[in-house]
C-alpha cells in the first residue's frame, strides 16, 4: 500500500489496526496520523522488533487488509480509473439493456396496433360515414402499427422528438388529450 493510499485510509482502518497490534491507543493512532514510518516506528519500539522486522510486518498487514478490501492490486482502494471504468461499462450495460428492451415493447405495440386494426375492420359496418371513418382508423392504425413493428426504439424516439418540435401546440393538446383519457379509463 503506498504512502498516500495508505494516508488516505487511515481512519477507516482504526478498528483493523486496533485488532492487530492491541497495545495501539487513540493517542498513538493520532501520533502516527496515517504516516507509514511513524507506524513502523510505533511497531518497532512497542513490540520490541528489528526496523526490519516491524517493516515487514507493517507492510504485511497493508497488504493483507488490501487484499481484504478486494481491490487485485492490494492497496485497498480501486484507482479513480478503475472506479470510473467499471461505472462507465456498468451503465452502457444498463443503457442497452433499457434500449433492447423499449425497442421489444415498441415492436409489441407495433403487433398490437396491427390486430387492432383489424379488430376494427372486421366489426365495422360496411357501409355509411362509420364505416368510412372506420376503415380510415383502421388504416392509420395499420400505418401506425407497421410503423412501431418496424422500426427501433431510437428511430421512434427521434421520429417523435421531431414531431413534437414541428407541431408543439398540436402535441400539447394531443398529450393532454390522452392524459385525460387514460384518467378516465382508469377510474372505470
Amino acid at each position: 500500500m503506498n504512502q498516500d493510499i495508505f494516508a488516505g485510509q487511515w481512519k477507516q482502518m482504526r478498528g483493523t489496526l486496533k485488532s492487530w497490534w492491541g497495545k495501539l491507543a487513540d493517542d498513538d493512532f493520532e501520533w502516527i496520523g496515517g504516516q507509514k514510518d511513524k507506524l513502523i516506528g510505533w511497531v518497532q519500539e512497542n513490540y520490541g522488533q528489528t526496523r526490519e522486522q516491524a517493516q515487514h510486518e507493517v507492510e504485511q498487514r497493508m497488504k493483507e487488509y488490501g487484499d481484504t478490501m478486494g481491490d487485485r492490486s492490494g492497496n485497498g482502494i480501486p484507482s479513480a480509473t478503475e472506479a470510473v471504468a467499471g461505472m462507465t461499462a456498468k451503465a452502457q450495460e444498463l443503457g442497452a439493456a433499457a434500449v433492447s428492451t423499449a425497442s421489444e415493447a415498441a415492436t409489441a405495440v407495433g403487433e398490437q396496433i396491427g390486430s387492432l386494426a383489424g379488430v376494427i375492420r372486421d366489426h365495422a359496418p360496411h357501409e355509411g360515414a362509420i364505416a368510412t371513418v372506420a376503415t380510415t382508423v383502421a388504416g392509420g392504425l395499420e400505418s401506425a402499427g407497421s410503423y412501431m413493428h418496424e422500426k427501433k426504439y431510437e428511430n421512434v424516439a427521434t421520429d417523435l422528438t421531431t414531431l413534437i418540435s414541428r407541431y408543439p401546440v398540436q402535441s400539447l393538446l394531443a398529450g393532454v388529450g390522452l392524459g385525460y383519457w387514460l384518467a378516465r379509463r382508469t377510474k372505470e
